[in-house]
């Protein structure tokens, strides 16, 4: 099978850059034999009237955002994708971002790998002007229905793809979002000694303040440590000032052997990842926790019910639970450790199975092959 795989601002070939996915698709499609020619990424070049209309005309009638991408990019990206088709004759076109997808002619089967809607997404940030919402919702309106197969990562995705874009259900496949952890900086198994629970530790990673919700983990450690319960929590991502509760990591880069060795040391460490986002397409440190046996805190936000099960690798409470349900669901399994030990054999069992990139790879790569052979037909 001959793939065109359409990176966005993203390198396929860069651990780091954006979330990694797009290195990790590509890695898992090669592993399957797939031979994988790409186009892009892309540099965004607007126009002097589109820098200026972001610039100053959107912003000074609304504060909400305005488009990811101009139109020149929309259009630069198309001609280059067409041109890449013409010359590389592939099977099948993969990419996980609609943008550069809008003007591509579907001579081959296109599989759009996508977080989550462009809908789902604002109705739960409303991030973007009413305008500029509607430009790009046309814009992913037209790669999704030119596209044989669209594949997301929760099924709260999948449901709006089916009853807001009247996707087919054949058509979409939803698998939870794996780690992006390198399996060489994964345990082969986890402790099952009883845990320690005299001081409690507490992990969130995330690089966004209001978003993520450290705030609310912030707010979680002070109910803990009132209620006599000594709470520690590291956040890894921002920085910050330290306390004697609070510490702040920064981010470090995967592609770095002793930075990597550091970060998954805060899993190592952690009794919990709480992961209180107050938005979130899928999550990706859920499932990184899970391969450590940690389970997950969080609740209910786009797509995490998903990536975490609850009961299974973690808890996943109601959307905007407050900072108090966060500290019962703790104090629960700090009550009640055999419980806790079984949580975390499970929410090991749950990446073994699913939240790693041999499964989720082997499950999309099945996906774009039927997607191939159904056009052959």
């Amino acid at each position: 099978m001959k793939m065109l795989y359409v990176a966005n601002q993203y390198s396929p070939l860069d651990h780091n850059a954006g979330s990694g996915t797009d290195y990790d698709l590509c890695q898992a499609f090669l592993s399957h034999g797939v031979d994988v020619e790409i186009v892009g990424p892309f540099v965004d070049q607007p126009s002097l009237l589109e820098r200026a209309y972001h610039s100053y005309i959107h912003p000074f009638f609304t504060k909400r955002g305005g488009v990811k991408y101009s139109s020149a990019f929309i259009r630069a990206a198309g001609e280059e994708v067409n041109r890449a088709v013409e010359q590389v004759r592939p099977d099948v076109i993969c990419a996980y971002f609609a943008a550069p997808l809008v003007n591509v002619k579907p001579v081959v089967p296109i599989v759009y790998l996508l977080d989550t809607t462009l809908k789902g997404s604002q109705d739960q940030r409303h991030f973007f002007s009413r305008v500029e919402y509607l430009r790009m919702l046309s814009w992913e309106r037209k790669v999704i229905r030119k596209s044989a197969r669209v594949i997301t990562w929760s099924q709260w995705s999948a449901q709006i793809l089916h009853d807001y874009y009247k996707v087919p259900r054949e058509r979409i496949s939803f698998f939870p979002r794996p780690t992006a952890l390198p399996s060489e900086h994964v345990p082969a198994k986890i402790p099952v000694t009883p845990a320690d629970f005299s001081t409690i530790k507490l992990l969130l990673v995330g690089r966004e303040y209001e978003r993520k919700g450290v705030d609310i983990a912030l707010q979680l450690v002070e109910l803990l440590n009132q209620a006599g319960m000594e709470t520690v929590l590291h956040i890894v991502g921002l920085k910050g000032r330290d306390s004697s509760r609070v510490k702040y990591f920064g981010a470090y880069k995967k592609t770095v052997a002793a930075e990597m060795e550091a970060y998954v040391g805060h899993y190592r460490w952690a009794h919990f990842l709480v992961h209180p986002a107050r938005f979130e397409a899928a999550g990706i440190v859920p499932a990184e926790a899970a391969a450590f046996g940690v389970p997950t805190i969080t609740n209910a936000a786009g797509g995490l019910a998903t990536t975490v099960q609850d009961g299974v690798s973690g808890v996943v409470l109601p959307r905007n639970s407050p900072a108090e349900e966060y500290r019962k669901a703790i104090s629960y399994y700090r009550e009640h450790p055999e419980e806790y030990n079984l949580l975390r054999i499970s929410t090991r069992k749950r990446y073994d199975l699913e939240l790693n990139w041999d499964s989720a790879g082997k499950k999309i790569y099945e996906v774009v092959r039927d997607a191939v052979e159904e056009s052959k037909r």
